[in-house]
């Protein structure tokens, strides 16, 4: 009887240590993939401006001296406009504190969407776009190679 005692209490005491391990491993992994959000705050601006530059290219309202992007003639600048700003708006979200709570393979493809669809604009609506695409992407990817160390 009293080796059963105590094999049960060992075993217990075991388990209850195990547990114990396993929650701080756990808790540790949650803190290493929320203190990324800084890292995408940055990123997430750095996009910000670069939909800017472009919008401020196409956007006849705002005057800019120098554009580096010339609308084609099939670019319907309204809706471009309108598209961008949806895109500013979106990667905005994870400039601030709610991207905090949001896990990293949800903030990667959130920006990988914008990513996309910021290309795709590009290549559609603009003068030589599959080139201005190219050199815009190769921009935002050296940032991101600078913000991951």
């Amino acid at each position: 009887m009293i080796d059963i005692f105590s094999v049960l209490l060992v075993g217990s005491l075991i388990t209850f240590l195990m547990y114990q391990n396993i929650n701080k491993v756990t808790k540790k992994i949650e803190e290493n993939a929320r203190d990324n959000s800084p890292r995408y705050a940055k990123f997430a601006s750095t996009i910000i401006d670069k939909i800017r530059e472009v919008k401020r290219d196409l956007d006849s309202d705002m005057e800019c001296e120098n554009p580096k992007l010339c609308k084609n003639e099939s670019c319907d600048e309204k809706s471009i406009v309108k598209e961008l700003n949806t895109l500013i708006r979106r990667a905005s979200l994870y400039e601030g504190s709610l991207a905090k709570g949001k896990r990293r393979k949800e903030i990667e493809g959130d920006l990988a969407d914008i990513l996309m669809r910021f290309e795709n604009i590009i290549k559609d609506s603009c003068v030589n776009g599959r080139v201005e695409a190219s050199k815009i992407k190769y921009e935002l990817q050296n940032e991101y190679q600078k913000l991951l160390g």
